[in-house]
């Protein structure tokens, strides 16, 4: 089965997640504060009218003579007081006093309203009980009542302070019902916006599911299409040795006495016919060896002994320089077979004397191998790793692109340009696992 190589997890699915979280983030937190702003707005207006309701009570104490109110217990300040208790629920404890003394009125066990005298000197609770700060005070304040103060200077030389004590419960209570439904709406509106990612997120991976799918589908056409190209070029490949060894079929039957001649020649048209077939065979096999530690250096040493024959006969040297400092993991075998491969296709560019450079170095964690020539160098215009492109007469086609196989098999890339001063350079980078890591 052929598997997507495209990184989707990377491109798509990745920066989805991210944003969905973002996203959740975002909305939470903008819920969060709209909710408390909204809660600090609506605490505000409570307030407001709690104050509301007691300021004519505090004017009018400003006009008066205070002194004889706080001695009078049938004055308008107490029934002001007791009407003002029973329009306010939430109002627990009302006290008036002043240096003179004072009294307090409050909630009994039984809800009935109770007056005590306060004693002359007291001054009352310390602390900020401006109405100003009461909002912000309602939430940040543990104690059961929520208190707010009024100095108050009437006819006489001494202020009086009235300190009107809330229900803090019963005023959150408030608080959250008028805030039912801003919280109704910021929970549906979230609810919304999660199934709707959540669908979109649902609808992203079918797309991907999809996309795969016919990634996978055009992947196998492509291969299709190069086994077609590859067996095309490969027929045509073989017609030429095909058709000398039926020309010299013939001229056996016409020339018997040319025996041994035309058997010699047919015996190399076979000889052509094998060795193409066995390089498509190798182009096109799975490479499966195993990966592992290998001496650099042997390695260069051996492809210079293969090599060095083929090199003599057209007077040609290779120079090998090695520098590496450890074993490098590569498929032993392979990775030879695909160098001596590069410098024999060097041997065959034109050049006619000198030498034929072969290099091995580390850099950044990859292994890189270096083949350098003095040749005719690369035709323009030219894939010269595709299957069957060559610029020798006697040459198939094959070999650069079994060694871009071999590489791809690594994991890592081959690519060649050419040199300034005439010739070209193969370059081979192969990744290397870390120190340590698995091979």
């Amino acid at each position: 089965m052929i598997r997507s190589r495209l990184p989707f997890v990377r491109i798509i699915l990745v920066p989805y997640l991210l944003l969905l979280l973002l996203f959740v983030a975002v909305t939470g937190a903008g819920s969060a504060w709209l909710y408390f702003k909204s809660r600090q707005a609506q605490s505000q207006l409570l307030i407001h009218g709690l104050v509301r309701t007691v300021t004519p009570l505090v004017e009018h104490l400003a006009r008066s003579d205070i002194a004889g109110l706080l001695r009078n217990r049938q004055s308008w300040l107490h029934r002001d007081l007791e009407s003002i208790f029973r329009r306010m629920p939430n109002l627990e404890d009302v006290t008036v006093h002043s240096a003179q003394g004072g009294f307090r009125k409050f909630h009994g066990r039984d809800r009935t309203l109770v007056t005590q005298p306060v004693a002359a000197g007291t001054t009352g609770s310390s602390g900020d009980m401006r109405s100003a700060t009461a909002a912000r005070r309602l939430y940040s304040e543990s104690a059961p009542l929520l208190r707010i103060e009024f100095l108050v200077r009437g006819q006489g030389r001494q202020p009086v302070r009235l300190e009107f004590g809330f229900n803090r419960t019963a005023l959150r209570n408030a608080v959250s019902r008028a805030m039912a439904t801003l919280l109704q709406a910021i929970t549906f509106f979230i609810a919304i916006s999660s199934l709707a990612l959540v669908f979109a997120f649902a609808v992203t991976l079918w797309a991907v599911g999809r996309v795969r799918r016919l990634e996978a589908h055009v992947q196998e056409l492509y291969r299709h299409a190069s086994a077609a190209e590859l067996m095309a070029g490969l027929v045509h490949d073989l017609r030429n040795p095909l058709a000398s060894f039926r020309a010299n079929l013939a001229a056996l039957r016409i020339t018997p006495q040319q025996r041994d001649e035309i058997l010699a020649d047919m015996d190399q048209d076979l000889v052509r016919l094998d060795t193409k077939l066995g390089a498509m065979l190798d182009l096109t096999r799975k490479r499966d060896d195993p990966v592992q530690e290998t001496d650099g250096s042997r390695l260069l040493a051996e492809v210079a002994r293969l090599a060095g024959p083929r090199l003599a006969r057209q007077n040609l040297r290779l120079n090998t320089r090695c520098r590496l400092d450890g074993p490098i993991a590569v498929m032993a075998d392979a990775m030879r077979d695909a160098l001596l491969n590069l410098v024999i296709n060097s041997a065959e560019s034109g050049q006619e004397d000198g030498e034929i450079e072969l290099e091995a170095w580390q850099e950044e964690g990859r292994v890189l191998f270096a083949v350098r020539d003095r040749g005719n160098g690369l035709p323009a215009g030219k894939n010269v790793f595709a299957p069957f492109v060559t610029t020798k007469d006697t040459g198939h086609g094959l070999g650069l692109a079994i060694c871009r196989r071999t590489v791809e098999a690594h994991g890592g890339t081959i690519r060649a340009e050419n040199r300034d001063g005439g010739g070209a350079t193969f370059t081979i980078t192969l990744p290397q696992p870390p120190s340590g890591g698995p091979r």
